[in-house]
């Protein structure tokens, strides 16, 4: 297995949820040489402390991304637009993924690391979704389709350029930080809205994020990475269970969003000038059973998840109450 200390390393979306614990980690525990990038940096100033470099740079902005990919020995890209804007997340999603693996390509770096989702599948009639499910490419959903088709590209320009390519798709991904999963459901919990559809028994498929950043940097380190991609999950548990983990922080009862009224608001979707927080793809997550088995993973990276659901909704609860909600 390779070792990245004192390797150049390029993390996009460095102010995000992934990229700004994978970039901690790549710097402290790798001993890597890491510049992130991203737009509010000020959210992330304590990278700094921890030897990471930041630049402001705007994904779209081609001849930034240029300078900064040069002199690079891996990237690891984990930028992307999850709102419902079509033209944007076309535009983050698609655009600027293709561009990037180009310029990656250009710049002779030796491994290109996707960071993408379970979502991208076309899992509409599939349970178990394994890597050998094709990717939804024209999906209903705007970020479905737009992580679907960014793999796409990505695979393309890489083909053309010879340049390793590795594609993780993580489901939810959870833990301490500013993530979609964590603070934002909790709000949602506090705030007294909807968190699932009809009485949350359905699957929920949580990941711990320092359980993704390993397999995000074990497909740097390990030859076997290259040309594959992985699923990313862990526990299974039921959407309720999780969600009344953050209720019984703030003392709510989480809420649920009838099916009927759920799909209302999908169909809603489609009159110009309606834009409400439902799409298809979270019907087919939030209304399944799926599972996403990490075998694959385990047989080439030698991955698995280490933190327990148990302990990772402990140390989420820790982060929580250190920024100040309630207990």
């Amino acid at each position: 297995m390779k070792s990245l200390t004192d390797k150049s390393v390029l993390v996009t979306g460095a102010t995000g949820f992934v990229g700004s614990r994978l970039s901690e980690l790549l710097s402290t525990k790798e001993k890597a040489e890491v510049t992130g990038i991203g737009r509010d940096l000020d959210r992330v100033s304590h990278l700094k402390k921890k030897g990471v470099s930041l630049e402001a740079v705007d994904i779209l902005d081609t001849e930034a991304l240029k300078s900064m990919v040069e002199g690079k020995d891996f990237i690891f890209h984990t930028a992307a637009d999850m709102q419902a804007d079509p033209d944007t997340a076309q535009s983050v999603n698609v655009e600027a993924t293709e561009d990037l693996v180009r310029l990656a390509g250009e710049a002779g770096v030796s491994r290109f690391i996707h960071v993408s989702t379970v979502g991208a599948y076309d899992m509409a009639e599939v349970e178990v979704v394994d890597e050998s499910t094709p990717l939804a490419l024209d999906h209903p959903s705007t970020y479905a389709r737009t992580k679907a088709q960014a793999e796409k590209r990505a695979a393309d320009m890489a083909e053309e350029f010879e340049l390793e390519l590795t594609i993780v798709r993580p489901s939810m991904i959870y833990g301490p930080g500013h993530g979609f999963w964590s603070e934002s459901m909790f709000k949602n919990v506090l705030e007294g809205k909807p968190v699932f559809l009809g009485d949350g028994s359905t699957h929920f498929n949580p990941v711990y994020i320092d359980d993704v950043v390993e397999a995000l940097i074990l497909c740097a380190k390990q030859p076997k990475a290259a040309g594959e991609s992985f699923n990313v999950s862990a526990d299974i548990t039921t959407w309720r269970e999780f969600m009344s983990h953050y209720g019984r922080l703030c003392d709510k009862e989480p809420k649920g969003l009838p099916l009927i009224i759920a799909r209302l608001m999908v169909f809603a979707n489609k009159i110009p000038g309606i834009n409400t927080p439902i799409d298809q793809g979270f019907i087919e997550m939030a209304n399944s059973y799926k599972r996403f088995p990490t075998q694959k993973a385990t047989k080439l990276l030698g991955w698995g998840p280490e933190v327990t659901l148990e302990e990772g909704l402990k140390r989420t609860t820790e982060w929580l109450k250190e920024e100040g909600y309630k207990d």
